[in-house]
């Protein structure tokens, strides 16, 4: 949806200093060991008097720590430090007053982070990461009951807006801080950014939706935000079977995990904006496309309220409320904490992404709200299974995939949930002429390959298939049938493909004719293959008509060694053409899963100077006459063609 303001930001240019994480020695944070942890949180302040107001209520509030969420002083660039003595002076000295960027100062328009982090230091221990931008620490120290993650998705850094899309550093980076924290056993996760995705004020998703479902995915408990100068605070948002992704500018009912203010711990994330830090209210839109996402909201630039959210947690609960400091008179509280008695089975969720035949599945956002996952099972859809709670696997073929993740807790209580896959084939090297793996389910011919284009058959097309990842032609007695690929063209052709016949004919021979050079108007160079009904086979170098009945041998056949042919067996062919006046023609063939010989078993040069230009491919299979047996169904398999 489109949203109802944009703002002009000035993106000024900036040095990017990238500061280290210090923290006063005097300073020693929550104590290790503490059964609570009590912080408040808001954004967007300046000077004025709605802002001293809010920061005489959080030290009136004497939270162990603040999260700022950027958007500071909206003052000169340069004049930093004023802000930063005013918020000492309402809050204390060495107060853990904690930055995080907003647009305003991340790119000089009105101060630097840089500076506003220097004159208001981080002062928790064991930060990690560059304070103010990018960091997380543990509270308390020792025995963390919250893991704070602090970033900055669509901000414009000197060094270029950072995005938090998939694949990006920024992106894994806040990956490895949530899942640090789930494994150590830390119990709440909290993450704060300056830009919101999901809002009914005037902005759109600038965070990104890949970092959005990144979040929920990974049952994030709260997210924090600013930037909207407003208050609103989501529902509980979850992923699953009936929602595999939450897509910005819509609101689905299958991805609300809860809808009230009793929340359960793990079943999904919570979203809160605090942008009433004192500079002005933007209004909340209630019709917003969002909307259904949204528990509570309040926002006017007629009657604006300016105040700190308040959160306070323990090993298992989680109470939030917003705490007005200053204007209209707006309440909003919630709890997040454990279910009824009794075991909880856990929830099951995972995320994939799939590269070619690979996917990657990550499972290890499930949770479960009274105690721990200790397995994760997957079962990929195609026969196979697996461990873990990240994993990759290798699909043998393109299509489709219901992938399975199975978890357990420590209770013994089971959860599942499914993702469809979609597997694609890796594209062809730049020099690939044709490709076709046949998998695909054709009637009536042998469809379209790939690489290389649309198949074309000779005589009826009852007798062509493609079925159980071959091409196939019904050879009759006495008859056989032709599949080309006309929409290739090249002078120089290395083709290889995998060649089987249902059974032996009862008398005669089967003959099989890859063609490496066709041209319509003239005909082919052919490599035939024979194959007798004792399972003896030869192999030739031929040329062809263009109508395929009058044959000249270039080379006569010589006996495939080591292969006694049986029904069904795979012969692989590879068959080359190099050159015009003379064409050079290579040709040998092997039993599939033994090596490639090394030599040619066929090689000759032919002038006919009618094929001595580019052409197509083609494969031609013929029966005797007279064989019993009939017909004998040839199968053509992982056709490729490429430039030698």
């Amino acid at each position: 949806m489109a949203k109802h303001r944009i703002l002009a930001v000035a993106a000024l240019a900036a040095a990017a200093v990238v500061l280290s994480v210090s923290v006063p020695q005097s300073v020693e944070g929550v104590a290790a060991g503490a059964g609570s942890v009590h912080f408040t949180a808001s954004g967007d302040y300046g000077p004025g008097a709605s802002a001293q107001a809010v920061l005489t209520g959080i030290k009136n509030l004497s939270p162990d720590l603040h999260l700022a969420l950027g958007d500071l002083s909206y003052g000169a660039t340069g004049q930093e430090q004023a802000w930063c003595d005013l918020v000492t002076s309402r809050t204390g000295p060495g107060f853990p007053f904690e930055l995080v960027s907003g647009n305003h100062e991340s790119s000089g328009q009105n101060g630097n982070i840089n500076d506003f982090s220097a004159c208001l230091p981080n002062q928790l221990p064991g930060a990690v990461g560059t304070y103010g931008r990018e960091y997380y620490v543990d509270v308390p120290q020792g025995a963390p009951l919250v893991r704070f993650i602090m970033i900055s998705p669509g901000l414009p850094f000197s060094d270029g807006t950072w995005t938090y899309a998939s694949g990006t550093s920024h992106y894994a980076w806040t990956q490895a801080a949530i899942d640090g924290a789930r494994t150590a056993g830390t119990p709440w996760v909290v993450v704060g950014m300056h830009k919101p995705c999901l809002s009914l004020g005037d902005y759109s998703c600038e965070a990104g939706a890949d970092l959005l479902n990144l979040l929920v995915s990974k049952r994030v408990d709260l997210v924090l935000t600013g930037h909207e100068h407003l208050y609103q605070r989501s529902k509980q948002l979850a992923t699953g079977a009936g929602c595999p992704a939450i897509t910005p500018g819509t609101s689905t009912a299958a991805c609300v995990a809860d809808a009230d203010s009793t929340l359960v711990k793990g079943s999904g994330t919570v979203f809160a904006t605090v942008g009433t830090g004192g500079n002005g209210n933007y209004d909340v839109h209630p019709a917003d496309s969002e909307a259904g996402y949204f528990a509570a909201a309040y926002g006017s630039a007629a009657a604006p309220v300016y105040g700190s959210l308040d959160v306070s947690v323990t090993a298992t609960q989680l109470t939030a409320s917003f705490v007005r400091a200053a204007g209209a008179s707006f309440t909003d509280g919630f709890t997040v904490g454990p279910p009824a008695a009794g075991n909880q089975p856990p929830n099951a969720v995972f995320a994939a992404s799939c590269a070619d035949l690979t996917c990657s599945l990550d499972g290890t956002g499930s949770t479960d709200p009274d105690g721990v996952i200790t397995s994760f099972a997957w079962d990929f859809g195609d026969g196979s299974s697996g461990t873990g709670g990240t994993i990759a696997h290798t699909y043998a073929v393109a299509g489709t995939y219901t992938a399975r993740l199975t978890v357990l807790d420590d209770g013994g209580a089971t959860a599942a949930t499914t993702r469809t896959l979609v597997v694609t084939a890796p594209p062809p090297p730049p020099d690939t002429l044709a490709a076709d793996p046949f998998e695909r389910a054709v009637t009536n011919g042998w469809g379209t390959a790939p690489t290389g284009g649309t198949w074309s058959v000779a005589g009826s097309s009852s007798l062509y298939a493609v079925a159980g990842g071959t091409g196939r032609i019904q050879l009759p007695a006495g008859s056989g049938g032709t599949g080309r690929l006309p929409g290739v063209s090249a002078t120089g052709i290395d083709l290889r493909l995998g060649l089987a016949i249902d059974k032996l004919p009862s008398s005669g021979n089967v003959y099989v004719t890859v063609q490496g050079r066709r041209i319509a108007t003239a005909g082919s160079y052919g490599s035939k293959l024979i194959v007798s009904a004792a399972g003896k086979v030869t192999i030739q170098i031929v040329r062809v008509d263009q109508n395929g009945g009058n044959e000249v041998v270039v080379q006569s056949s010589v006996t495939v060694p080591n292969v006694t042919y049986t029904a069904g067996m795979r012969l692989n062919v590879r068959m080359r053409t190099t050159g015009t006046a003379p064409t050079l023609v290579e040709t040998k063939a092997w039993v599939d899963g033994s090596p490639e010989p090394s030599a040619w078993q066929r090689s000759a040069t032919d002038s006919t100077a009618a094929l001595q230009g580019a052409g197509g491919l083609a494969v031609t299979g013929y029966l005797s006459g007279g064989v019993a047996n009939a017909p004998v169904t040839l199968s053509v398999d992982d056709l490729t063609a490429v430039k030698p």
